[in-house]
């Protein structure tokens, strides 16, 4: 499993230690500044969706961050082009009946 984790990080901390502080942490995969609403953007990688609590619990616990919002992908039927056999017509469609591609 996999989730976007945006992270706002206090003025008067330094953002890049403050990435380099949250690449330690197990499960965090990327962890990069970005521009706009978030300081930072991190991906993180888990098996069981226990474990993404405890690292956005780890996330929080690094001195600088003040907040976070975690965006949980969600996999998609689509792999390399191809829909997954067995959908049906329907289910290759979005939900304004355009197919998703």
């Amino acid at each position: 499993m996999e989730a976007y984790i945006l992270v706002n990080i206090e003025a008067s901390s330094i953002t890049w230690e403050v990435i380099e502080s949250v690449l330690k942490i197990e499960g965090v995969k990327t962890a990069n500044v970005v521009t706009g609403q978030f300081d930072a953007m991190v991906l993180a990688q888990f098996p069981e969706l226990d474990n993404l609590g405890k690292i956005v619990e780890r996330i929080h616990r690094v001195k600088g961050v003040l907040r976070t919002q975690t965006l949980l992908s969600v996999p998609s039927p689509v792999r390399a082009g191809n829909v997954v056999s067995g959908l049906t017509e329907e289910e290759k469609t979005g939900f304004d009946n355009y197919p998703d591609r």
